[in-house]
This record gives structure tokens, C-alpha cells and sequence, in this order.
């Protein structure tokens, strides 16, 4: 494998994450594509799930490590269900918690921003004014909590006085973020094109988990037109498998492997688009 694969006219080279509930593995697969083209990851801007790994890549956690949490990692694991849905319905904010989220993130991330070797943006939703919230310092556990705070199935999160929810409803694919902070490149995995299900979801999780799916698959991407005649956009796409929910962290490894292997053919084939030079086959 070639040592270093330079990107055409890049001082910096941006890593896009977006949301995509359980589907987010694709992007750990993608990073790891990345890494074997010697493609150097300067700064990343992440949303909902994308926020999670945007953390653990900002951190400095090898990649090997990230692909065995996630592959380790189980629905009941990270969601306690929320009793208070039952005892006192009109009040509860969510049907789970996320207080086991809260803890397995404090077990793998520093505490603050401050302490990552790599900068890092996360994208939240204000409750009150839907606005998109950027968050770049301070306590990284709380901002990471925030932007993946789906509505109905996690609690919103206070951050600096405001109450935060899951960062794709305002922007699921920041590449106008990252063109905004100046990046020469931005590039960016989604987690899946659109196609239909081969049946109709059922139970209130189902459902939620589907519809929030729809929405953000549905929100198009920001406004990138004016950046372009100073930031190269690539957006890798690869087609999931729809019947997997939200919430279903059993299809990891396979998705993994599917990120990584869509991003390193879609890289070679496009080399002389995006790339100084060609990269040589991966060990």
C-alpha cells in the first residue's frame, strides 16, 4: 500500500459523519478505508451517531478499537427503558434514558473537548427554535449525549442553558459546516440510500425508529453550491440494507465491512477526480 495518498489542492481534509442510528458502522469502515489510502484526517464534524464516532476517531482511539466496540456493543447496553412512560406518561420525555449511554460513553472518551488530539464539531438541534447548534468545547460527554438524543426515544439534553436534541433534524450531513470552517476537502459517508422495506414496521419502537430513519433519509443536504468554488465535496453513498432499524446493533460487522469495502473501490475509481495520485492495491 502506498504510504500517502494527498487529496487535489487539500490543506485540510474534513471528515463529514452523519446521523444514522445503527447504520453509523458504515462510517467506522469507511475511516478505516481512509486510513489504509493514507488519507490524513485533519478535522471532524459529526451528527447524532456520526457525533459518537466523530468522537472516538477525535480521541485517538485506533480504529481496530473502535470496530471491536462496535461489533461488542448490544441494544441493552446502551437504553434502559423509561419507566416514568408508564407511571406518568404526560410528563415523560422519552420511552429510554440514557444513563447507560451516559456511562459506556465516560468508559471509552475523555471528558471534555479540550483533550482530543483532533478537532471535532457536534451538531445539535435547539428544542425551542430549531436551530442548529454547533458545540466545540467543553464537556464532550454531554455534547455527544445531545446530538444523538432522538426524539421520543432519548431525553433532550441541557447544554450552555439550552435544551438539545439529535443533531440531524437541523443538519444530518454538515458538508456546509465544514466548507463554512474553511476546509479545502470535505468527505463524507452517508449511512445508506433510500429503499423501501420489505414489510411495515410494527410497535411504537418500530415505528419511531422508522420515521425518524425517513427523516433524516429525507432531509436533503444543506445548501453546498456556493462553497464549491472553494471545497471539494465527496459523499460516499452506499445502498443498506432498509429492514435494518435504528436501534439493531446486530448487524455490525457487516456493515462495517460494507463501508469499507464501498469506500475503498469508490476511492480507487475515482482517484483521478479526487487524488495527486493513485492509490496502490490495500494489503
Amino acid at each position: 500500500m502506498s504510504s500517502n495518498m494527498k487529496l487535489r489542492e487539500s490543506q485540510r481534509v474534513v471528515l463529514v459523519l452523519c446521523g444514522g442510528g445503527s447504520k453509523g458502522a458504515v462510517e467506522v469502515g469507511c475511516y478505516r478505508a481512509l486510513l489504509e489510502l493514507g488519507v490524513s484526517v485533519e478535522a471532524i464534524i459529526g451528527t447524532s451517531i456520526g457525533a459518537v464516532n466523530g468522537a472516538f476517531i477525535a480521541a485517538g482511539i485506533p480504529v481496530g478499537e473502535i470496530i471491536a466496540l462496535w461489533q461488542r456493543v448490544k441494544f441493552s447496553d446502551l437504553f434502559a427503558f423509561n419507566w416514568g412512560v408508564l407511571w406518568n406518561p404526560r410528563k415523560a420525555a422519552s420511552l429510554y434514558d440514557n444513563g447507560k449511554l451516559r456511562r459506556f460513553l465516560e468508559r471509552h472518551l475523555p471528558a471534555r473537548f479540550e483533550d482530543l488530539v483532533l478537532p471535532l464539531t457536534i451538531i445539535g438541534t435547539d428544542l425551542r427554535t430549531g436551530e442548529m447548534v454547533l458545540m466545540e468545547s467543553g464537556d464532550l460527554i454531554q455534547a455527544v449525549l445531545a446530538s444523538t438524543a432522538v426524539p421520543g426515544i432519548l431525553p433532550p439534553v441541557i447544554v450552555q442553558g439550552r435544551e438539545i436534541v439529535d443533531g440531524g433534524l437541523a443538519n444530518n450531513l454538515p458538508l456546509d459546516v465544514a466548507a463554512q470552517k474553511g476546509a479545502r476537502v470535505a468527505l463524507a459517508m452517508r449511512c445508506g440510500c433510500r429503499r423501501p422495506l420489505a414489510q411495515t414496521p410494527r410497535g411504537i419502537l418500530g415505528i419511531l425508529s422508522r420515521s425518524f430513519d425517513i427523516s433524516l433519509n429525507s432531509r436533503r443536504m444543506c445548501e453546498i453550491e456556493p462553497y464549491r468554488d472553494r471545497t471539494r465535496f465527496i459523499v460516499l453513498e452506499p445502498c443498506l440494507d432498509e429492514n435494518i432499524g435504528l436501534l439493531d446493533f446486530s448487524h455490525s460487522a457487516e456493515l462495517i465491512e460494507i463501508g469499507y469495502r464501498f469506500a475503498l473501490s469508490e476511492l480507487r475509481a475515482r482517484a483521478s477526480e479526487w487524488f495527486d495520485t493513485i492509490p496502490m492495491e490495500a494489503r
